[in-house]
């Protein structure tokens, strides 16, 4: 009887390991096949290749072909990159043109037919001449001198940059005289385009006198470093030899210019300090200071909100919301004006307008 029992206790070993094995020899299996393995990504299929010499755009028209620009030739046939497809032509700079809503850029190659030199000619197309002028000022900081061509230009340390209507014009190349040669090839593009009537009209309710020639900007994306002031049209004053800068923004409603103008004041509480608010300025303002942010004077006016920043002497902003506030008040009172016109007689005695919008 103990040998059976013993025989019968080292079967059931056996069989223990046997089961173990084919367990183990299973779970090798599964991990040779990859059961056990984590999975290896594939790569998502190839964008398919697009000929952009084949895409047609409006500011084809405008590029100069074969020799018809003085002293350069056009090498290869010109490609127009779509809106959506900028990030495979710029890179991460390809972000800048689509806070513009770019529609197209239309590039071409030339050599100069009179020394060693090449250029690269670079059309930017927008839906409006807003939009494009966005895009050309907002690189303004690499201003080393303005060039006389409509609507505006500018020499940086690299390129040639135009502003032309709803196109933004862009010049980068190397010859003798290389800036003199590629601003008279930029000035031939540009003379092609129809120009804008004028910059924004945004721009009128700056006060003129202390403003930095060429200094106005537009910016999709934020204004005095913040998200929240973005959609502004921007300026630089020189004011007693203080460099100040200011920004108007067209909300859509007073609701939304109201909310715009609370979050940025919350900014002020949150980091710094409240200061006392500026009489009669617009229909809300305040006033603060900060170390980082620096002095700030901000109102809203109708639908429109206004800041000023900088960091020195606070009257000097006051001085400059002020002269905004004049200049917008005088400019709703004159559409009031005509519009008043056309009204009926009894119409015109409606006192419900806010004191600044009624007639003097």
């Amino acid at each position: 009887m103990r040998g059976d029992a013993v025989a019968r206790l080292r079967g059931k070993d056996f069989t223990a390991r046997l089961r173990n094995c084919a367990t183990a020899a299973l779970l090798a299996l599964l991990i040779a096949c990859g059961g056990g393995a984590k999975k290896v990504p594939v790569a998502p299929p190839a964008e398919p290749q697009i000929d952009f010499t084949a895409i047609d755009s409006p500011s084809l028209q405008f590029l100069p072909r074969h020799e018809e620009a003085p002293g350069w030739r056009l090498e290869e046939d010109p490609i127009v990159v779509p809106g959506d497809r900028i990030n495979t032509y710029l890179g991460p700079d390809g972000a800048h043109f689509t806070r513009y809503e770019m529609i197209d850029v239309t590039a071409g190659k030339y050599t100069s037919t009179k020394d060693p030199g090449f250029a690269i000619v670079e059309i930017f197309r927008f839906p409006d001449f807003v939009k494009a002028f966005g895009a050309y000022s907002m690189r303004k900081e690499a201003v080393r001198r303005f060039i006389p061509v409509q609507n505006e230009g500018y020499v940086s340390k690299f390129a040639v940059h135009v502003w032309r209507g709803p196109f933004y014009i862009r010049v980068t190349g190397g010859s003798q005289n290389a800036f003199e040669s590629l601003t008279q090839l930029a000035s031939f593009v540009a003379e092609r385009m129809p120009a804008a009537p004028s910059k924004p009209a945004v721009f009128n309710f700056f006060p003129g006198d202390p403003r930095v020639p060429n200094s106005e900007r537009y910016s999709a994306d934020k204004g005095f470093g913040q998200t929240i002031l973005g959609n502004s049209f921007q300026a630089t004053f020189n004011v007693g030899g203080e460099s100040l800068d200011g920004l108007i923004i067209p909300a859509a409603n007073k609701q939304s210019g109201g909310k715009i103008l609370d979050t940025y004041r919350a900014l002020y509480i949150r980091n710094g300090k409240l200061l006392d608010p500026i009489p009669n300025l617009g229909e809300d303002n305040f006033t603060a200071e900060d170390k980082y942010l620096g002095r700030v004077v901000a109102f809203r006016i109708d639908r429109f909100v206004i800041a000023f920043n900088g960091y020195g002497d606070r009257q000097k902003l006051v001085d400059l919301a002020v002269a905004t506030d004049a200049r917008i008040l005088g400019s709703i009172r004159k559409q009031l004006v005509i519009a008043d016109k056309t009204i009926e007689p009894q119409q015109r005695t409606n006192t419900n307008q806010p004191p600044w919008a009624r007639r003097p």
